[in-house]
């Protein structure tokens, strides 16, 4: 900011150093910051119609299909803690039972533990879809 030349409509009334060149703020968030400010009712209304289908799917579902969402998120949750295990082995083994985090685990396995995270928040985020439904 002080190293930059800084391009003032008024510097005889406003000190160089409080300018700031909107420009450059706008070409420095790709876009994003303007994409939201015009969209973001559209977006809003995307993301309300999503979750009601949602939530509309899931209080219908009963039966066979309740089921087959129940197993795959059971599925989900044993995978995703297996591979956490298989990645967090070697830091067992080496006597270390009370780490967190991803950087607590060898490099080579850290894929495999973040892998497993996700595999098993999506189990628990689909078997938590189901308490909305009546089995």
């Amino acid at each position: 900011m002080f190293g930059e030349v800084v391009i003032c409509q008024f510097p005889f009334i406003v000190p160089e150093w409080r300018c700031q060149n909107r420009m450059d703020y706008r070409k420095e968030d790709n876009g994003l910051l303007t994409f939201v400010g015009h969209w973001n009712i559209v977006i809003v209304g995307v993301i309300a119609v999503i979750a009601i289908r949602g939530a509309n799917f899931f209080m219908k579902l009963s039966g066979a299909p309740w089921l087959w969402f129940f197993s795959a998120a059971f599925a989900l949750m044993i995978f995703g803690g297996g591979l956490i295990s298989y990645a967090k082995l070697p830091v067992y083994r080496s006597g270390r039972f009370f780490t967190f985090g991803f950087k607590s685990v060898p490099v080579p396995l850290q894929a495999v533990y973040r892998w497993g995270w996700r595999m098993f928040l999506f189990g628990v985020a689909l078997s938590l879809c189901l308490l909305l439904s009546k089995p």
